[in-house]
């Protein structure tokens, strides 16, 4: 690196020769100049194989006024990686006969019918047809039931619920809006990135009679040891949060004003009535906790024994639910909804993407990796091939404007080879 590069933090528990000689250097680079560039405030990658750590490194500072440096007990939005926690933890429900995910969404929450899907992507809301069943919990968990995000400058459907969910930002107010509103498309026809698993959270709730968080706490987050993973952060945390950017044009980082209203809940009041845990976006992590469960899922798919999941569950995680590939799904065609990934010979499994088809993906992959990313360019990854797995945390919106994924996919595909 050059006099003028931005300083490289090494965790004291990295281990070494277990990377390909000189591949370290080039993340090193890549990292600092992500910094010196402004494009992050920080950054922080770590690369586990067989079990022990080869590289966690960070770079920059994480306080909203760039002087406090980024610790390993910083606590980071997962946003959307909380997507395969609630798979999993579905998939742990299903194994134990409390949950059916083969079963129609609205044999548990029976409000919801009956449903509605468009004709047409695009259609008015009135033209659509009543469908006999809506999608089953399982079609939310792979992103082929028809429910969308909502886009407000998108279809009418998309339009109507980004009013609705800005009106009502909660959960009670997505199961109003999905109530009132028609699917995107027939269920299992095509793939739509959305509020999936969100619905997926409430089901669970809903036949546990516990909160989000305290099911997860009991299947995986106590038996990993994960002490600071949850949907609530208290008070007391608050210095160990880190800030939240904005990058609306290069170069220009902005302190995000205020939370997500569908992310972590900060800092609840005593006696307040129980706030929502998002299935989808609402999990607040630090980087070991977030570590010891990319290696559980590392670990199980090998076959090695552990006290939350069997092999079969974690394998069934990372199998693409999907006829094809997920570019093939798009309703509006191949250069439809792009968001953050290579949809060409990317698969989706339970709450994960797999890698179907390497050769068509945009990023180097082998076959079989599963992961998932968040909204503030955090991702992680499994690469059963390389028995290893990949995590990287920062803390700057949106995700589909920085193509860091694909230069982090070509980096560890050289460390690993």
């Amino acid at each position: 690196m050059t006099d003028d590069s931005e300083p490289i933090v090494a965790h004291p528990s990295e281990a070494s020769g277990l990377l390909a000689a000189g591949s370290t250097e080039a993340l090193d680079r890549w990292l600092a100049d992500l910094i010196h560039t402004q494009t992050l405030p920080f950054a922080m990658t770590i690369i586990a194989r067989a079990g022990s750590i080869c590289y966690w490194r960070w770079c920059g500072e994480h306080g909203a006024d760039h002087d406090v440096a980024p610790a390993t007990e910083l606590l980071f939005r997962m946003y959307s990686m909380t997507k395969p926690m609630t798979a999993l933890t579905a998939l742990l429900l299903e194994q134990q006969g409390v949950l059916d995910l083969a079963a129609p969404v609205e044999t548990v929450l029976p409000e919801l019918a009956p449903w509605h899907a468009l004709n047409h992507p695009t259609a008015a809301l009135a033209d659509s047809v009543l469908l006999d069943q809506g999608p089953t919990l399982l079609q939310l968990l792979s992103h082929t039931s028809g429910i969308s995000y909502g886009d407000a400058h998108g279809a009418p459907v998309d339009q109507a619920l980004t009013r609705h969910m800005a009106a009502q930002p909660t959960l009670s107010g997505l199961l109003a809006s999905l109530a009132e509103l028609p699917l995107v498309f027939s269920p299992g026809s095509a793939w739509r990135y959305g509020f999936g698993l969100d619905l997926l959270g409430i089901a669970i709730m809903r036949v546990t009679d516990k909160s989000l968080g305290e099911v997860m706490r009991d299947l995986i987050f106590e038996p990993l040891a994960m002490s600071d993973t949850r949907f609530e952060l208290a008070y007391a945390d608050q210095q160990r949060l880190a800030a939240l950017f904005r990058l609306d044009q290069p170069g220009t980082l902005t302190p995000a004003l205020a939370e997500l209203p569908l992310g972590p809940v900060p800092y609840p009041h005593q006696g307040q009535k129980s706030p929502d845990h998002w299935g989808g976006s609402g999990l607040v992590a630090t980087a070991s906790d977030w570590l010891r469960f990319t290696e559980l899922l590392r670990r199980v798919y090998r076959g090695e024994s552990n006290p939350v999941a069997s092999p079969e569950i974690v394998r069934r995680m990372a199998t693409n639910q999907l006829c094809g590939d997920i570019a093939s799904l798009l309703p509006e065609g191949p250069q439809g909804f792009r968001e953050w990934m290579p949809f060409a010979g990317l698969g989706m499994g339970c709450g994960v993407w797999v890698a179907a088809e390497p050769s068509r993906l945009g990023w180097m992959s082998n076959p079989g990796e599963f992961g998932w990313g968040g909204y503030a360019n955090t991702v992680f990854w499994v690469d059963p091939v390389a028995d290893a797995s990949v995590l990287f945390l920062t803390q700057v919106m949106p995700s589909d404007r920085l193509g860091l994924r694909f230069d982090l996919h070509r980096l560890a595909a050289r460390c690993l080879e």
